[in-house]
């Protein structure tokens, strides 16, 4: 498997795949590290089939590889890697030499899995010319036994994502902290690590009622969404929406944008909201309040579409059926 970030979603391949077959994972930093390559290249001559994680240079230099010693390859898209929003300066299609790496890495593979059909309709949009046959759509996966919801919840809202200027937008996170004024005895927690000094614009923005915890360990985070009742994605674009399946696993109503994947995320176990409406977004938490059993109907959702079996079952199949050719 190769890949330029370690996230959780890379994590949890590497460990599914770990039970049926040898795994190597190749960290790839860039294109011109030229030992990286050599090794990359060494892997995948040793190899039956070839796992990227996002479209980028290291899928790029790893497909090259992988046509010239005659092995498959998949790319798992995360939905950055095929989107270019220019208002938010958000997306690898947007310049080059990254769009020619997308779009040549896309063309070259054997299989790309999207994470939502709204990902694999976006990729077709951004990549003209790639066989539709080659795409197909797995969700991701999660253990819902982590999630155990609280028999006692609490008037907490929270929203999940790293705070830089692009997630401020794309996140919806400044529309987070202006709605909070609108409900100064809830609490609101925006939880995720800063990654410039735009936490403090957010900072001088939100009232008294709001609190950002920066990263959390995972325990910790579960611990919050479990007590939780409302999780909210304001965002302008989403591939999939990992951190609200989360919380609709914790028995937390998502109150959620018509944007991206959401709708197909969510469908009618939360509320939807229009996209840079603090007001709107508000009188949504507060219906939320009174609508309790929606948190129950939105885990039932996430354990039948979003459960680690489900992926593990798939994938697995999958890249059996590519190995033995």
């Amino acid at each position: 498997m190769v890949y330029r970030e370690r996230s959780t979603w890379v994590a949890k391949d590497v460990e599914i795949l770990r039970e049926k077959h040898e795994v190597e994972e190749v960290y790839f930093t860039k294109i011109r590290d030229i030992k990286g390559i050599r090794r990359l290249c060494e892997c995948v001559y040793d190899s039956d089939l070839i796992f990227a994680w996002f479209a980028n240079d290291h899928s790029y230099v790893a497909c090259h590889f992988a046509k010239l010693f005659g092995k498959p390859m998949i790319i798992a898209l995360g939905g950055g890697d095929v989107t270019a929003i220019k208002s938010l300066n958000y997306g690898n299609l947007l310049r080059h030499p990254w769009k020619f790496y997308v779009i040549r890495s896309l063309k070259c593979s054997d299989l790309i899995l999207a994470p939502s059909f709204f990902t694999r309709k976006e990729t077709f949009l951004r990549v003209r010319k790639l066989d539709p046959y080659k795409v197909l759509v797995l969700y991701h996966g999660f253990d819902p036994n982590k999630y155990v919801p609280s028999s006692s919840k609490e008037d907490i809202v929270v929203t999940i994502a790293s705070i830089d200027r692009i997630t401020m937008y794309r996140k919806g996170l400044i529309y987070f902290v202006r709605a909070a004024k609108y409900l100064p005895d809830t609490r609101f927690v925006v939880i995720g690590k800063p990654l410039d000094n735009t936490i403090s614009l957010l900072k001088s923005l939100a009232p008294q009622n709001v609190e950002f915890t920066g990263y959390l360990p995972e325990r910790d985070l579960i611990n919050i969404l479990q007590k939780s009742k409302v999780y909210v994605q304001a965002s302008l674009h989403e591939g999939f929406g990992c951190a609200v399946v989360e919380a609709m696993l914790a028995e937390a109503v998502p109150v959620v944008t018509k944007m991206g994947a959401l709708p197909e995320v969510v469908g009618s176990c939360g509320i939807y909201v229009p996209y840079g409406d603090p007001q709107s977004l508000a009188e949504a938490i507060r219906k939320v309040f009174l609508k309790p059993e929606l948190g129950k109907k939105a885990r039932i959702r996430s354990l039948k579409l979003f459960n680690i079996n489900r992926r593990k079952r798939y994938l697995l199949k999958i890249v059996d059926l590519l190995a033995k050719g």
